[in-house]
């Protein structure tokens, strides 16, 4: 009996997995970008996002360590990008990001400089 539960909670597991909401998405950058003030190098990221409705504070991931995190707005959109990368330029010609786009979603991160609204996309898989 005893093995009989544990083999049920076994099989039970990936279905839960799969039925949870994905809260996560990779993303490369190809240049650097400043999140929230934080200047993140080129490099693959691992973007997670907390929070229920439209508004979420999104962390940026490299291993274990969150390099930026910065409030954000996630809207569930298709789009035919996958890891696209909008910024717009900031001080210093710095590249402040704006948004990232996946194929079901997209994070907006309404950071950007006032001066300029001059938007590029970079970085998309």
């Amino acid at each position: 009996m005893k093995y009989t539960t544990i083999f049920a909670l076994m099989l039970m597991a990936p279905m839960a997995l799969l039925a949870a909401p994905k809260n996560s998405a990779t993303v490369t950058f190809t240049e650097t970008v400043t999140i929230n003030g934080a200047a993140v190098p080129p490099g693959d990221y691992h973007v997670v996002w907390q929070g229920t409705g439209p508004s979420v504070e999104a962390s940026i991931l490299q291993g274990k360590n969150v390099v930026a995190s910065a409030p954000a707005t996630l809207i569930n959109t298709k789009s035919e990008y996958n890891g696209a990368v909008e910024t717009s330029d900031g001080n210093n010609n710095s590249k402040v990001l704006e948004a990232i786009d996946w194929t079901n979603r997209s994070l907006r991160f309404g950071q950007g400089n006032a001066d300029s609204p001059s938007t590029s996309a970079v970085g998309a898989n």
